[in-house]
């Protein structure tokens, strides 16, 4: 190739890289090249209409220490779908308070019954085994004693995503076994979510809640944030959604229970309040304390629920309480 024709081919070479760095160098509006003085701005991006607000994460859970010291036992005999470290915020209250906590493994240690007759209090959280007839007979026997019953759940997609207690992650969650014994107490767990798409906790998903009925549980709490929780049915609401609140499988708004209390059973849609990370959500902490107050305040007559064997043994109660 000749010097000509080299000069000629690096001349065009330079044009053309001349001609890319300018257009890189200055931003497209509406398909039009502009100077670099021209302002850019991108109307969509509104950061001060951006609704999604995050309560403060401050303050702890606590047990009044005053009163007589409770046993409280925690249900992991029925695959339960939560993980371990998720209770300790609920442990760490109530032991520290000179209550004592302990699980019930399932029937090949010790039946659901000889456990309840040494227990004040039982919680149950997201089971995803069913439990028999005399199991539940059992636990109303307990309640009406005067014993005390939490049970937290969850909906079914949400349960299914934590690891279960026991090493059991496999099993997929149901609704079935809370369903059955909440059922007992004149409960009914939902099958679907609340969102809300106006007001929020970083996520739609996470929707604020309000305490309906101070008096049912003695709490001033003010605003709760729960996440991903089911509605609950029966009883006297204890937090409610507001009306802008949607349900996953209806998308209607309306207010929704979400936890609720029936003499001697709070219920709770939304296990995730005990979890270390919600715990100290907004006003979580409040409700939270009021929610192990109400465990640890009951008055069970010793030794019940009676075996079927004694003497003294009127059969299983009445398994219906009214809402």
């Amino acid at each position: 190739m000749r010097a000509s024709e080299i000069g000629k081919r690096l001349g065009v070479v330079v044009v053309i890289a001349l001609l890319v760095g300018a257009g890189l160098s200055m931003p497209l509006h509406g398909g039009q090249l502009t100077t670099s003085d021209d302002s850019f701005s991108v109307p969509t991006h509104q950061p001060d209409a951006i609704l999604a607000t995050e309560p403060a994460e401050t303050g702890s859970i606590a047990v009044d220490a005053d009163g007589e010291s409770k046993h409280v036992v925690v249900d992991v005999g029925h695959a339960n779908d939560i993980e371990r470290a998720s209770l300790a915020p609920m442990i760490e209250a109530l032991t520290s308070s000179d209550h004592s906590v302990s699980f019930y493994r399932g029937e090949r240690q010790a039946t659901l019954n000889d456990t309840l007759r040494t227990a004040d209090a039982f919680v149950v959280v997201s089971p995803e085994e069913p439990y028999t007839a005399a199991q539940r007979a059992g636990l109303e026997a307990f309640a009406d004693a005067g014993g005390r019953v939490l049970l937290a759940g969850e909906p079914p997609s949400q349960g299914s995503a934590l690891s279960s207690l026991l090493g059991m992650s496999s099993m997929q969650s149901s609704p079935a076994p809370m369903t059955g014994l909440a059922s007992s107490f004149g409960f009914a767990f939902g099958d679907a979510y609340v969102y809300n798409l106006e007001s929020y906790d970083v996520n739609y998903r996470n929707v604020f809640a309000t305490p309906t009925d101070t008096a049912a549980i003695g709490t001033e709490a003010g605003q709760v944030t729960v996440h991903e929780a089911t509605t609950v049915q029966g009883g006297t609401p204890l937090l409610t959604t507001s009306d802008s609140t949607k349900l996953s499988s209806t998308r209607a708004a309306d207010t929704y229970p979400v936890a609720a209390r029936n003499d001697s059973v709070v219920t709770l849609g939304d296990a995730s309040l005990l979890d270390r990370e919600w715990v100290q959500r907004g006003d979580n902490e409040v409700f939270v304390s009021a929610v192990l107050e109400f465990l640890v305040s009951g008055d069970k007559d010793p030794g019940a629920p009676t075996s079927p064997d004694s003497p003294s043994s009127s059969g299983p109660s009445s398994p219906t309480r009214t809402p």
